[in-house]
């Protein structure tokens, strides 16, 4: 099976080499990292054209597409159309992770399931005591704190709680939650639902929608990440999902998905702008 890692960027070539240096150093490697960059100023590409290819992976892209604000929707559609693998596992540049992470996702694959984990959300201090030996131990022990290791285990805890009474109960619960920098699955369970809603213009809201859809579809989350996991690292976040743009959109999305409209109104097959995404092969 082949694994396609698809890794958000966006102006922050920083970040960017550490998650692809914690990618690069997992005890399970992807087949490709494909970067997909929602219209950066920077030239990512050529900020980390050298150090991808010194990086063990058969092949690293760059997408970009054009600056339109913020079209995160569109921009992993673009990932998602470029990849070739059969799983596809979803990374943002501010996260890198234990080093036995990314093999999880193999090792636990299932047809109509998603895997999820939960990143641990570094403080600023915290972050900036994580360089690249440390990123290539992927030992973050020196740094976590005993409640933050406790908090990953409480949510793997809750998570199992919620994929088994689902089994039970039969019931379309929409838990656990599907977390979009930190889950993956097989392409062809994300081409049911025809992948992300472009019409999620601004931050937010995207990737609840694309869980509801998915579980209305049958397609079920499930975690497995309780001693390998995320580490996000700090950057000044956004506003919280209630102040979202896409909110009105959203609700009324969740109404139409609970009848059974599990497909993207604007997805994989009909995108919703005409812009074509300029890819860059890095290796």
């Amino acid at each position: 099976m082949r694994i396609s890692v698809i890794l958000s960027a966006y102006e922050r070539p920083d970040l960017l080499k550490l998650a692809l240096l914690s990618i690069g150093h997992q005890t399970s490697l992807a087949d490709e990292v494909i970067i997909i960059d929602d219209g950066s100023e920077r030239d990512l590409a050529a900020s980390v054209r050298e150090y991808a290819a010194s990086l063990p992976f058969a092949s690293v892209k760059h997408v970009r597409q054009e600056d339109r604000g913020f079209r995160l929707a569109r921009s992993r559609n673009n990932g998602i159309r470029e990849a070739c693998g059969d799983y596809i596992v979803f990374w943002d540049q501010d996260v890198v992770a234990t080093r036995g992470y990314l093999g999880l996702f193999a090792r636990h694959c299932r047809p109509r399931e998603f895997l999820v984990a939960l990143p641990v959300m570094m403080t600023e201090q915290q972050s900036g005591r994580i360089g690249p030996e440390m990123v290539v131990l992927g030992d973050y022990s020196g740094v976590l704190t005993g409640d933050q290791v406790k908090g990953i285990r409480r949510q793997y805890i809750k998570d199992m709680g919620y994929y088994y009474l689902g089994k039970v109960l039969r019931r379309n619960r929409c838990r656990p939650k599907l977390r979009g920098g930190y889950f993956g699955m097989l392409r062809e369970d994300l081409l049911l639902v025809d992948g992300f809603d472009e019409n999620y213009l601004g931050w937010g809201a995207e990737d609840d929608d694309l869980g509801r859809r998915l579980y209305r579809a049958g397609v079920v989350g499930r975690t497995v990440f309780r001693d390998e996991f995320p580490v996000h690292l700090w950057h000044p976040h956004r506003t919280g999902a209630e102040d979202s743009p896409n909110l009105p959109y959203y609700n009324r999305r969740r109404k139409e998905i609970a009848r059974g409209d599990y497909h993207a109104v604007n997805g994989l097959s009909n995108p919703l702008d005409a812009d074509v995404p300029v890819v860059t092969r890095l290796k």
